[in-house]
């Protein structure tokens, strides 16, 4: 079966030619794993630069066409949403290239390749307690949301505590997302804004310490914030409950 492969390489990272068009080869048996799940992330050496390199799984049938003639790859994507949060001035990691392998029309692979972070914990740390200083950490995040991506009209639709890494400097802490495969560059009204921290999780206090301080930031109601946040936060949780529920019988029925 004849490939066809399809790249792109950040300004800057143009000696990676070669070396990014050989992905599909070195990939499986190079570099050293740092997650496997669904997608498989790995780190390589190369050319005294520490890559991150992103894996993407299969898609279904109709996706393999769609994302090649209407959408767009999910490393196609996450690449070309680094260059716009790093143009809007929000942290993240640093974008390298994207490869994506076609075969029959169809695709087959997709690889995103960023600059590795290195960083202190996640945000997941944070929410359930890990880390020590949580009422701050959550509070510059907050601000972090609010100023470098909905006031820059940057919507993350999977905000959730494991897409943020974060760097602790002394009281200061800087913050990076990553999984950009799923945003909308829209504009970002209150209601839209207080929707985006639904997926974290979170306990009742730290609900109210987020929905308070954006209240804050947006100058609006902290009484109408908490409100919209728990319903949100809730419908979410209860949204994960059914779907375990859900993996749980068709476990029970294998």
């Amino acid at each position: 079966m004849t490939k066809k492969i399809q790249f792109r390489i950040a300004p800057g990272f143009e000696a990676l030619d070669s070396w990014v068009k050989s992905l599909p080869d070195h990939f499986p048996s190079g570099g050293r794993t740092i997650f496997k799940d669904r997608n498989e992330v790995k780190i390589f050496e190369v050319n005294g630069l520490e890559l991150n390199v992103k894996s993407f799984r299969l898609p279904n049938l109709v996706n393999r066409y769609v994302y090649v003639y209407l959408r767009g790859s999910k490393a196609a994507r996450s690449f070309r949403n680094a260059l716009h949060l790093m143009d809007a001035g929000a942290s993240t990691p640093e974008p390298v290239a994207y490869l994506e392998c076609l075969a029959e029309g169809k695709l087959r692979e997709s690889y995103y390749v960023s600059i590795n972070y290195p960083h202190d914990f996640t945000l997941r740390e944070v929410i359930t307690g890990q880390v020590p200083d949580k009422e701050n950490i959550l509070k510059q995040w907050v601000w972090f949301n609010w100023f470098y991506l909905h006031q820059q009209g940057i919507y993350h639709l999977d905000n959730s505590p494991g897409n943020t890494l974060i760097r602790k400097d002394g009281t200061k802490y800087q913050f990076a997302v990553v999984d950009l495969n799923r945003m909308k560059f829209i504009a970002v009204d209150f209601e839209k804004g207080i929707q985006n921290f639904r997926q974290l999780d979170a306990d009742k206090e730290s609900v109210r310490l987020i929905a308070t301080e954006y209240a804050t930031l947006c100058k609006f109601s902290e009484t109408k914030a908490i409100e919209l946040l728990t319903k949100y936060d809730e419908k979410n949780k209860a949204y994960f409950r059914r779907k375990e529920k859900l993996k749980g019988w068709k476990r029970r029925l294998k």
